[in-house]
């Protein structure tokens, strides 16, 4: 029998703590308003968004988004996408496509896409 002290037990798992972090540090790239991990059925692994942004939709969304990215590359024989960048007027939307799931960054519409991108890569290369 095993024995874990209080401190053990309130520790999050290493796994989701990376994810915590990885979500964490992205929210703070210059231009983006939030930041979310999803499953591929759309389920939040975490999120870092306003309060007013209704994270459902949003991980629903990311999720319908990247499965149809998946298919459609291999249908035309491209390859599994990576990283997939939807524009509008009210800002820019972020699709990354990892063994997880998609991670999802909701950019301002002067977010610097290339920045964002490639803050975006090294994030899908650490999960």
């Amino acid at each position: 029998m095993t024995t874990t002290t209080p401190l053990a037990r309130s520790r999050p798992p290493l796994r989701a703590r990376a994810f915590k972090e990885i979500v964490a540090h992205l929210r703070q790239v210059a231009g983006i308003r939030g930041v979310l991990l999803v499953t591929p059925d759309g389920l939040v692994i975490t999120a870092a968004l306003p309060a007013r942004v209704p994270i459902e939709a949003l991980a629903a969304l990311g999720a319908t988004l990247g499965r149809e990215l998946e298919v459609g590359s291999a249908r035309l024989g491209r390859g599994r996408f990576r990283i997939a960048l939807f524009l509008a007027d009210q800002g820019t939307f972020f699709v990354g496509a990892s063994r997880l799931g998609f991670l999802i960054m909701l950019g301002d519409p002067n977010a610097h896409v290339a920045s964002v991108q490639a803050e975006l890569a090294r994030a899908l290369d650490r999960l």
